[in-house]
């Protein structure tokens, strides 16, 4: 890469990042203008979609941005730079690693994967 493509790179991820600082400090300063009270129904408002979006869904980060909170394209990198993401990615309930340990046993040969994944919860492996 050129020096004169570096140099606009820097300027744009430099911008990009004074943008979400400026957000970043707005959407503070607005929790910071709720009562105590206004914070709690906030945070329960929020959290009951995050539980209804990534519990009872199982949605995409999308999903849950887009279809359950009603949010647009624009909420992608804000929510990301918050630390949703983050947060989306870790939650699971143990059926996916259920699922993923039955394939990995059924495609190194295990005779019984269903069984395997079984004794293995169960400790007998």
């Amino acid at each position: 890469m050129d020096k004169e493509t570096s140099d606009k790179l820097n300027e744009i991820s430099d911008s990009f990042n004074e943008a979400m600082e400026e957000l970043k400090n707005e959407q503070e300063a607005y929790w910071n203008s709720l009562s105590k009270e206004d914070q709690l129904k906030a945070f329960c408002a929020v959290v009951r979609r995050i539980h209804k979006g990534d519990i009872v869904d199982k949605g995409s980060y999308r999903y849950v941005l887009y279809q359950v909170f009603g949010f647009g394209p624009e909420s992608y990198a804000q929510a990301q730079l918050a630390g949703y993401l983050a947060l989306h990615n870790s939650i699971f309930d143990g059926e996916h690693e259920r699922d993923t340990l039955k394939a990995f046993a059924a495609q190194v040969g295990v005779e019984d994967p269903e069984q395997a994944v079984h004794d293995f919860y169960r400790g007998r492996l």
